[in-house]
């Protein structure tokens, strides 16, 4: 009985981190960059949209901004950035 409380008791730990780890980057800290007003996650650059359209669908807000986060392979990936009031 007590082999099973704890192997259930792991498994809910697990679980629980798995949970934690797929949302923690929606909770990421947002900082003011170069630019003023244009807000991209701790560690990340920006970029001008410009006329490239990848980044211009990418721009939902229309400010002419998206911020890029280089992966662990070495890829980027783009994303809209923030803007403060």
């Amino acid at each position: 009985m007590k082999k099973r409380i704890m192997v259930l008791m792991a498994v809910a730990a697990l679980m629980v981190t798995m949970v934690a780890m797929s949302v923690s980057p929606a909770f990421a800290a947002w900082y003011e960059t170069a630019a003023p007003g244009v807000l991209c996650r701790t560690g990340d650059s920006i970029t001008i949209v410009g006329s490239y359209p990848p980044f211009l669908k990418l721009d939902r807000n229309g400010d002419g901004w998206v911020c890029q986060t280089e992966t662990k392979q070495g890829d980027f990936r783009s994303y809209d950035n923030r803007r403060s009031f």
